[in-house]
């Protein structure tokens, strides 16, 4: 096949040219890997966050009017015996104000069933100091968030009071201090279910239901059926963060727009590359057709052409997009967390789909990039092409 031997010459006798073309190839192919790694990244961080940070459901009275959910205990034996379920966790929420000496907070009061619970939520994982399940063993025990912890200056073993309004103030012993990373940290305080209650004098009643499931994307299907059976509302973590996840889904239809423009600024600089190279080249596609070349082989050779540029820069491109994620893996750059939904550190990940539709949509523009100068040399006439020599 001459046309590739002659494509080679050609493609690589204006050696400036050529590499500048390579180069823009490349540099397009690295910044969409980097991006679509940060996009995956982002997204995979910020549905992970969404499933394990809260109940894949939850569940509450149906009545916006009704706070409280009765007989929670025979609702919650249901629940656990449907299909797909693997855990069940009732839960008494209540806002109350925490005191030691001259410190008060404001706090997310919840009073939890500890070890069902951390079926539900893994809290244990999240202890920094203490025990989780000390609560079991403690009645007027307090696991803190660290942040909270540390705005009323206490530590494990100290003893805060907690006050509500029409509520006896209760003393409850610090026996664990939790970290999510979140701002719960600076409001969230765990008790047990049973003291709880007690404090608000509200017995035999929670507030939600937490259920935790076995396949996450199986969530809604799940509350469905248990809004069917119970007459309750139930909520899945993917209705829970609907807004959020429509929000990734309209950032991922700007980003593809961005792709597309970084591409075809690429395109250009390949089509640029060729277009010259017709110029320059004239009395030899003249004489290449003199000597019997069709146009449809001067076309091959300019879209061989494009495709050899293309098909360098986005190996180059590749091979850089890779390097540069996996540096910036490693070099944790600090995010504002109150702006990106809890994260503190810029998340990547690298995915090899990513890299290879970044590969297939750079050697596709390259291509129609190098359609226009193909055509055009195609087009030139033998006599007048050697004449202009």
């Amino acid at each position: 096949m001459y046309e590739l031997g002659i494509a080679f010459r050609q493609g690589f006798s204006r050696r400036r040219q050529t590499i500048f073309a390579i180069i823009a190839v490349a540099l397009a192919v690295a910044v969409i890997t980097v991006m679509m790694a940060m996009m995956s990244g982002f997204q995979g961080e910020l549905v992970e966050s969404s499933i394990e940070n809260n109940p894949h459901i939850v569940i509450s009275p149906a009545d916006e009017e009704e706070e409280f959910i009765h007989l929670y205990r025979h609702t919650s034996t249901r629940i656990m015996e449907k299909e797909g379920v693997i855990a069940v966790s009732p839960k008494y929420l209540g806002q109350a104000a925490l005191e030691f000496r001259d410190n008060a907070e404001g706090v997310s009061l919840e009073g939890v069933e500890p070890m069902a619970e951390d079926a539900v939520m893994r809290v244990s994982e999240d202890v920094i100091d203490g025990d989780f399940f000390a609560l079991v063993h403690s009645r007027q025990g307090i696991i803190l968030g660290d942040k909270l912890a540390e705005n009323l200056e206490v530590k494990v073993g100290d003893r805060v009071d907690a006050v509500f309004p029409d509520s006896k103030t209760s003393s409850f012993k610090v026996v664990g201090l939790t970290h999510t990373g979140t701002a719960a940290d600076e409001v969230m305080a765990y008790a047990r279910l049973d003291s709880v209650q007690d404090f608000y004098n509200e017995p035999g009643v929670v507030s939600t239901i937490g259920v935790r499931v076995q396949d996450p994307y199986q969530a809604e299907t799940i509350a469905a059926s248990i809004e069917e059976e119970t007459g309750l509302d139930a909520v899945s973590w993917r209705e829970a963060n609907a807004d959020i996840l429509d929000l990734l889904e309209t950032q991922q239809a700007f980003i593809y727009i961005f792709y597309a423009l970084i591409y075809g600024i690429a395109g250009f600089g390949i089509a640029n590359t060729l277009i010259t190279v017709v110029a320059q080249r004239t009395p030899e596609i003249g004489i290449l057709k003199a000597m019997g070349a069709s146009r449809r082989s001067i076309t091959i050779v300019f879209l061989i052409q494009s495709a050899l540029l293309g098909a360098i820069g986005l190996v180059l491109g590749t091979v850089l997009g890779y390097a540069a994620t996996v540096f910036l893996q490693n070099y944790k750059i600090d995010i504002p967390q109150e702006m990106y939904f809890g994260l503190q550190t810029l998340p990547l990940e690298v995915e090899p789909l990513n890299f290879v539709y970044a590969a297939i949509f750079a050697f596709v523009i390259n291509l129609i990039a190098g359609v226009y100068p193909a055509r055009k040399a195609a087009k030139l006439d033998a006599v007048t092409a050697i004449e202009s020599a």
